[in-house]
């Protein structure tokens, strides 16, 4: 199928920031198709989707046409990247760039830091899109969909200044992107000033806080805090902090997944003694917890206890991660920027 078919007939509002807009390419000859789709476009409208197919699309979705069409160009720059050609990227960049695109800043930026190892420019154009509106605003007036890599670039910009890449380090300026990350739940910069406040550093330490950070993280589909969260829980709760590395584990996360190969026999022998299933160990550990939940002395207790067993991080490497592959990554092999 066609992108203009799928804008047109099939995409859902949640498809728009989707890598393809969402649509599956099921074997080679629809990767095939998709591909010529990219270059013959390129070639009628230098990138554009034709201007029936954009109304079509906007009037049945209510998304603004001219967002629309930035994400179309993004997803060619995307293409012309990938197969190494420079000349229609930047053509489509300065298009895109020119509409107000955030994505298209943003996959500059990326750009910078991947071909030519520019990293004090990555930095400025991501903190420009930082500033950027976080929402677009469907034509109802009211429902918002995200600003694509607006908010991911809060947390490349923290990152950046926290881990002194591309200017010198400066903490506090890192803090402040990452709250503004939180404040718009980026599950990354949930994460990182979570861990920040475990181990205190940039802030005062604060376990509670910094669990209950990792803890939202994990659950916004986060795999890294789910793995961080699971193992500051297991010394004291090994049954639910076991549940957490699990489930990173099954999420592609490495660590996690040697813990689990680690905790496991601890973990089925503790469950055979008790005769009970994981989901029924914390069904009672939440009985007793919602039976002792006014005895904050001994929640605050309990919190100290897992700082002094488990150190997740060291301040020299956090937070970790500092670059992830973005959603719509435009070299596949790029993992982080040392």
């Amino acid at each position: 199928m066609q992108l203009v078919d799928w804008l047109s007939s099939h995409a859902k509002v949640e498809d728009i920031n989707k890598e393809r807009f969402g649509l599956e390419l099921k074997n080679e000859l629809e990767l095939k198709e998709w591909n010529t789709d990219m270059e013959n476009r390129y070639k009628k409208n230098q990138g554009d989707l034709n201007g029936k197919a954009l109304e079509t699309c906007s009037k049945r979705l209510g998304i603004p046409t001219n967002y629309i069409n930035n994400r179309v160009l993004c997803e060619a720059i995307n293409y012309f990247i990938s197969e190494g050609d420079t000349d229609k990227a930047d053509t489509l960049f300065a298009k895109a760039i020119g509409n107000g695109c955030a994505e298209a800043i943003y996959l500059l930026a990326l750009f910078h830091t991947q071909s030519n190892g520019n990293i004090e420019d990555s930095l400025e154009l991501y903190e420009q899109v930082s500033q950027l509106p976080p929402f677009i605003t469907l034509a109802d007036g009211t429902t918002t969909i995200p600003n694509s890599m607006v908010t991911d670039s809060m947390y490349l910009t923290a990152s950046f200044y926290f881990n002194g890449i591309g200017k010198e380090r400066d903490v506090v300026k890192a803090i402040e992107f990452y709250n503004k990350g939180i404040e718009l739940n980026n599950e990354k910069c949930i994460r990182d000033l979570g861990l920040l406040y475990i181990e205190g550093v940039g802030v005062e330490k604060d376990i509670e806080k910094g669990l209950d950070l990792l803890k939202k993280g994990s659950d916004l589909g986060d795999p890294v805090s789910k793995y961080n969260y699971g193992m500051l829980l297991f010394n004291d709760s090994p049954i639910e902090g076991f549940k957490f590395i699990q489930e990173a584990a099954d999420l592609g996360v490495e660590e996690a997944q040697n813990k689990v190969k680690l905790y496991k026999p601890t973990i089925e022998k503790i469950l055979l003694q008790s005769n009970i299933t994981v989901e029924e160990e914390l069904l009672e550990k939440s009985k007793r917890n919602n039976k002792n939940k006014n005895s904050s002395s001994s929640k605050n207790k309990s919190k100290n206890k897992k700082s002094n067993k488990v150190v997740i991080i060291e301040e020299s490497e956090s937070p970790k991660n500092i670059v992830e592959k973005p959603k719509n990554r435009i070299i596949d092999d790029c993992d982080s920027v040392d």
